[in-house]
């Protein structure tokens, strides 16, 4: 009986009024239940790269604000009496120091040539020594010290230690992902997370694309084209999300009228190229100084003199020598009072060097941008131009001084195109990172962040037994 009930069925079934129907319906579910499992696949490739964006994105947002409070305090300190710079100042940079030095020695600096060094190992056998440079203890840590730094009139930015805390979050959501979850590549989530720190700082998502393309990766981009869109997206939005809609610098008038801006363009170029460039050098040498002395007295001595450097700047040049700089951008692009003191650039730069290399946290992208900004105010002073004009020579100027720092002129070029939402001097912009870079691998060919980041590769693994 259930034989012969098998085989009406087939004979239904293969009936040339119900086989075409029949068949249609079978690759319809076919197709359906294949695309299931796609969609469900990219979801779970994709799930822990929106996780960790949010993360970042939030993240970023109260670094910003718990910075922003620190700048504040600072001028407010100033204004009570100036004189209290000689105190506090010294006690914040220890504190900055001692932290970084007790918890978590590779929170310090920028951020940027740590997670560098983080992508380059990502190789077999060494991924066990990623932890030393991402880690939610350097998150916290590099938080602490660079705030506490800035309380004390130090010269620092919080954008390089952003990208070194947004792959910390990327790489521990990679690490607490289950063990039958689908494979994902941690060079991928490294590179995401930097990507989507830098673009949730700043508010500039292209910018945080070049970024990955010209400064963090060696593979094709290809490899990791929509993990890296979907990070940043992410990261920008929840940033959006919590602060609303903004431009880290506003919409500054830059219209162009007569020859003598392309001037100024050039000789802005060529001197942040070139200061830029030697800044670098003179931070380097003086970290090796300060690390040539192993013991904790002589180094906290050294650490009390940047301090005392750095407040008698504050006494006696005030407030445009602390902290971040953003005020010294704000003032000369948005206000009619252009006009910066001659000595300021090099004040800027000498305060940056004493404030980063004694070993706290803080990154140098922010004061990079400041000491761009007074050069470009200062050469369009010198060459008469005003207005619009001379906003331009600043901009120029700022992505200029960022590109001999870094040496990713494209980079640094979409970096102030977006912040400033100006499409009209985008060729300015580039012409002046490419003429910076330039003049800037004549005074060091290797960059600043890939000395560090040979540093900091030695330093991980010079204590590293080889695993069998």
């Amino acid at each position: 009986m259930e034989y012969r009930i098998k085989r009406k069925l087939i004979a239904i079934r293969t009936h040339k009024w119900v086989a075409r129907p029949y068949k249609y319906l079978r690759r319809t579910y076919d197709k359906a239940a294949q695309t299931n499992a796609h969609l469900k696949d990219q979801l779970l490739e994709f799930l822990p790269y929106i996780v960790a964006a949010v993360i970042t994105g939030a993240l970023a947002v109260g670094y910003s604000a718990i910075f922003h409070l620190s700048e504040e305090l600072s001028f407010f300190i100033y204004r009570q009496n100036k004189a209290l710079m000689f105190i506090v100042t010294p006690v914040m940079f220890l504190l900055s120091w001692w932290l970084v030095r007790r918890y978590a020695p590779l929170s310090k600096g920028s951020g940027i040539p740590q997670v560098m060094a983080a992508v380059e190992l990502t190789e077999p056998n060494k991924t066990h020594l990623i932890k030393k440079l991402l880690s939610l203890r350097i998150i916290l840590i590099k938080i602490l010290s660079s705030a506490v730094k800035v309380v004390g009139g130090g010269i620092a930015g919080r954008e390089g230690p952003t990208i070194q805390i947004s792959s910390s979050i990327f790489n521990k959501i990679y690490h607490w992902l289950p063990s039958w979850w689908m494979p994902i590549s941690q060079r991928n989530m490294l590179i995401a997370g930097a990507a989507s720190g830098l673009a949730a700082a700043f508010n500039t998502p292209l910018g945080g694309i070049i970024f990955a393309i010209e400064e963090l990766s060696k593979f094709h981009f290809r490899n990791y084209i929509y993990p890296l869109f979907i990070a940043i997206i992410i990261a920008g939005l929840t940033a959006q999300g919590l602060t609303g809609s903004y431009l880290y610098l506003g919409y500054p008038i830059t219209d162009i009228s007569g020859f003598k801006v392309y001037g100024g363009i050039l000789v802005v170029a060529a001197a942040c190229g070139f200061l830029g460039a030697k800044m670098c050098n003179w931070i380097l040498a003086f970290m090796r100084f300060v690390n040539g002395y192993k013991n904790t007295l002589k180094q906290g001595a050294i650490v009390v003199a940047c301090a005392l450097v750095v407040a008698t700047f504050i006494y006696f040049l005030g407030t445009e020598t602390m902290g971040s700089g953003k005020e010294i951008m704000e003032r000369t692009l948005f206000t009619a009072n252009k006009t910066v003191d001659w000595y300021l650039p090099f004040v800027r730069i000498g305060g940056l060097v004493t404030s980063f290399g004694f070993g706290g946290a803080g990154g140098v992208f922010a004061p990079s941008l400041s000491s761009g900004a007074s050069l470009g105010a200062l050469v369009a002073e010198w060459f008469g131009i005003t207005g619009s004009n001379a906003n331009i020579v600043i901009l120029v100027g700022m992505a200029s001084f960022l590109t001999a720092v870094t040496r990713a002129p494209f980079t640094s070029a979409i970096i102030i195109f977006e912040m400033t939402d100006r499409h009209s001097i985008i060729f300015f912009l580039l012409l002046g990172t490419l003429v910076s870079n330039i003049i800037a691998v004549t005074v060091h060919k290797r960059s600043f962040y890939s000395i560090l980041k040979e540093n900091y590769l030695h330093e991980v693994e010079k204590d590293d037994v080889p695993q069998k």
